[in-house]
């Protein structure tokens, strides 16, 4: 086969192989994307697998075609894999990940796609090259050569240009993990919306991403929190907030005779009011520590628990006792919260988010991320404080 014919066969299985993955990208996110490394609708792994099975068909078309599927999953599986590998060595990045696929290696191949793989390899050989090969060969090697010729500027250019986005987005996200805590939120919103379009054409990479600001934010809570040891163990020890700044803030929400009726519940060993308050103080200081937006903070961390019912034996109007309260009460606690006071952006992520991961969609700001954290550390303490209590009961 002449190189400008394989250049154009290159390129019409790269367009069909967008196709193939705009439709389930688009489908599955419910919302139009553009997948692959490129910017234009191609992608090379489809291109370079399609050339590879035809190559390959020469050699066993005539064996048993389920013979010929065997080998077709096991070559697109390595293609698959090297490709994985190729950009996580030399990118540092995971495009795709397998990990929560039964029977898959590192993450880069999982048996159910490797089985879808061989079924389109099939379709190619069988139905689709038939009818495209008919269609290409009516070209003269004339004009072959001269498409053949634009097509390889236009994959150089493309290419060129991918890799510059691709090592600004290395760089960028870099940026971001070292200083994501000293960042404004204009200026993470600004870097978040750069990475748009890799991130919908590669949604792996979202969890990738929230999972390192997780701990990232984490690190720098538990060392600015390490620092304020005694003051976290006197609020939760005392629950006695002793900041005339801090009782400024949030002293509406303190006296409201609806959050008040919070002292009427219980937490683990004190009551949910008590238990905010320590929550929402720690979070202050954590965040003014951190030069964040501390009156968000201590605000939000107030009113992530404002729900009226026994969480242990509810059954309410706000709660049914067949729902789980631990995903329903942020979304309580925010109707709440927004029927009594005024409430922010940063304040309402706070309260809706606080239970992330149990909540799917994570934070969106620096200051829920310390909340959470912080009302985990806090109940974390009460449990355990309330289970020595009772075990030094059995005891007497």
């Amino acid at each position: 086969m002449e190189p400008a014919y394989i250049t154009v066969f290159f390129t019409i299985y790269c367009f069909i192989g967008w196709l193939i993955e705009f439709v389930y990208r688009s489908w599955t996110q419910k919302r139009l994307i553009n997948p692959g490394f490129l910017f234009g609708p191609f992608v090379p792994v489809y291109g370079t697998g399609a050339l590879l099975i035809l190559g390959v068909q020469n050699y066993i078309g005539d064996l048993n075609m389920a013979v010929q599927f065997i080998v077709y999953v096991i070559l697109l599986s390595v293609i698959e894999y090297i490709t994985g590998e190729f950009f996580e060595r030399l990118f540092d990045l995971k495009l795709w990940d397998y990990s929560d696929s039964k029977l898959n290696i590192n993450g880069k191949i999982c048996l159910t796609f490797s089985l879808a793989w061989g079924v389109l390899a099939m379709a190619v050989v069988y139905l689709l090259q038939p009818f495209i090969a008919k269609n290409v060969y009516r070209l003269e090697n004339g004009q072959a050569a001269m498409i053949s010729g634009l097509l390889g500027a236009y994959f150089i250019s493309d290419l060129s240009a991918s890799v510059v986005s691709l090592n600004r987005f290395r760089a960028n996200l870099r940026y971001l993990y070292e200083k994501y805590v000293t960042l404004n939120n204009a200026e993470v919103e600004r870097i978040l919306g750069s990475f748009k379009r890799i991130l919908g054409a590669f949604p792996d990479l979202n969890r990738k991403l929230d999972e390192n600001l997780g701990k990232n934010i984490k690190l720098k809570v538990n060392t600015a929190m390490g620092k304020m040891s005694d003051i976290v163990e006197s609020v939760i020890n005392e629950r006695r907030p002793d900041s005339d700044e801090y009782n400024n803030i949030v002293k509406d929400i303190l006296d409201h005779p609806e959050f008040m009726k919070l002292n009427n519940f219980f937490h683990h060993n004190s009551s949910i009011y008590e238990h905010a308050k320590a929550v929402s103080y720690i979070a202050y200081r954590t965040c003014k520590y951190l030069n964040l937006d501390y009156i968000s903070a201590a605000r939000g961390g107030l009113l992530h628990d404002f729900f009226l019912y026994d969480w242990r034996n509810h059954d309410e109007p706000e709660l049914h006792r067949d729902k789980y309260h631990g995903v329903e009460h942020p979304r309580i606690a925010l109707e709440n919260s927004m029927k009594y006071f005024p409430v922010n952006d940063i304040e309402k992520d706070i309260i809706v988010k606080h239970m992330w991961p149990l909540t799917l969609i994570p934070p969106r700001y620096r200051e829920s991320y310390i909340v959470t954290f912080v009302d985990k550390h806090v109940s974390s303490r009460e449990f355990i404080d309330e289970f020595r209590k009772k075990r030094g009961r059995m005891k007497e």
